[in-house]
Parts: C-alpha cells; sequence; structure tokens
C-alpha cells in the first residue's frame, strides 16, 4: 500500500504489509493486523496510536517518533527502539525479544504479560515501568534506572545490584535473594 496523505487522524489500518514508510504522520489511528516485518520506518511520527495483533519484527526505525503508543498482541522482536524518539511505550502480550531500549528514557511505561528475553535495558531509564507477568530472560541491565520499578510478578530476570540503581524497587523475597549472589559473602 502506498499512502497518498502525509497525515492521518482517527484511522484504522488493517491487513497492512507494508516495507517502506517515509515523513509520514499518524495520529490516534489503529492498526490492526498488520505486517511491518523488516520495514524501513523513517521520518515518522505516531501520536496515541494502537498497534494490535501486528508485527514490528526487524522493522528499521529511523529518526522517528513514538508516543502514547499501546502495542497489544504483537510481535516487535528485533527492534532497535533506541534509534527513534519513544515516550509513552506500552506493551501488552507481545513478544518483543531481541530488541534494544538502550539508553531510551521509558519512564512509566508498561510491559504487561510480555516475552522479553535478550533485550537491551542498559542505561535505560526504567523508573516506575511496571513488568507484570513479563519474562525477562536474558536481558541486560546495567547502569539502568530501575526506581520505583515493579518487578514483583516480573521473572527470569537477572539484576546486578552493584551496576543498577535501585531504590524502591518492588522485587519479590525470592528474587531480592538473587541478588546476594553479586556480593562476595559466605552464607552458612
Amino acid at each position: 500500500m502506498s499512502f497518498k496523505e502525509d497525515e492521518y487522524y482517527d484511522e484504522v489500518f488493517q491487513d497492512l504489509d507494508l516495507n517502506e514508510i517515509e515523513d509520514l504522520r499518524f495520529e490516534n489511528c489503529t492498526f490492526k493486523n498488520c505486517k511491518f516485518t523488516e520495514a524501513k520506518i523513517s521520518f515518522c511520527k505516531f501520536v496515541q496510536c494502537e498497534f494490535v495483533n501486528s508485527d514490528l519484527s526487524l522493522c528499521k526505525i529511523h529518526n522517528s517518533r513514538f508516543n502514547e503508543i499501546l502495542f497489544k498482541d504483537c510481535k516487535a522482536v528485533g527492534v532497535n527502539w533506541s534509534l527513534g524518539s519513544v515516550g509513552d511505550l506500552n506493551f501488552e502480550k507481545c513478544d518483543i525479544s531481541m530488541s534494544s531500549f538502550h539508553k531510551v528514557d521509558l519512564r512509566k511505561n508498561r510491559f504487561l504479560s510480555c516475552r522479553a528475553h535478550d533485550v537491551d535495558f542498559e542505561e535505560a531509564n526504567l523508573t516506575k515501568v511496571n513488568f507484570k507477568d513479563t519474562d525477562l530472560a536474558n536481558s541486560s541491565f546495567k547502569n539502568t534506572n530501575l526506581d520505583n520499578t515493579d518487578l514483583l510478578q516480573a521473572f527470569n530476570y537477572t539484576i546486578n545490584p552493584n551496576e543498577n540503581y535501585l531504590k524502591k524497587t518492588k522485587v519479590s523475597k525470592e528474587e531480592a535473594l538473587s541478588f546476594l549472589q553479586f556480593f562476595d559473602l559466605k552464607i552458612s
């Protein structure tokens, strides 16, 4: 599909298969069952949009803005979000494995019931982020701000408290005990 306009408001796009979009603005739009796999997204703006049951895996973001976005039941594997400008990204029941949020400010965002294997959260600001029911296996946290982050019902994560900022971070007792492995202790 080729877009005829430069700006779209309050539109619903369904079953699109896109490989490149450039210089477009979408506001309050919904993308259902759309395929952005390996698509090049350049100089675009997405504001208050929803992506539902769509595939954004390996899409290449270049100078594009995503603000107040909900991804629901989506696949967004291998996306480097740090190459765009993002604010208020929320993921529900999504697979975001092998993606990068390196140095991205994700304050108050939600990752609910997601698969987030091998995700790069290094140097990201995850203040007040909710990771409820999210599988964080092999995801990396280094110099990450986890102030007031809710990891209480997240699982499979390893966080070195010596390399990250933890203040009022919510964790389960079991996960809190895993932090001890990073200290030179002899526990008997």
